[in-house]
């Protein structure tokens, strides 16, 4: 099932009520997925090496290649969605070193000892 424009928009609201930082690997996928559904692929110059921000952006977009923005849409609702049921279900203790791990179509986000790991 392909998500919706009005599912992308609801997915763009519900980032900003997450109660939990998601990180900064999960934040340069978000923005990837968001640049690739709305502008398609990546089309800017890369970066200098020492505008390290604007360089992790680029290359987590230009990551992406051709993705169809469609895809790119229904990655960005699945990853918001994983993050969010994942910021209101209550902890459930320990779990073999505090590894949770959560899928979705094309997308794995692994947490460990405090590490995000999204593959």
């Amino acid at each position: 099932m392909r998500a919706s424009q009005q599912d992308f928009e609801n997915a763009l609201n519900q980032v900003k009520l997450l109660k939990k930082d998601p990180g900064n690997e999960v934040k340069l996928r978000l923005y990837a997925l968001y640049k690739q559904a709305t502008e398609g692929p990546c089309n800017m110059p890369k970066p200098g090496m020492l505008d390290f921000v604007n360089k992790a952006k680029w290359d987590a977009w230009n990551a992406l290649g051709s993705l169809p923005k469609e895809t790119a849409r229904q990655n960005y609702v699945d990853l918001v969605s994983s993050l969010s049921s994942s910021s209101e279900a209550p902890s459930q203790g320990k779990r073999g070193a505090d590894e949770k791990a959560r899928e979705s179509k094309d997308i794995l986000v692994t947490s460990e000892d405090g590490i995000t790991k999204i593959t």
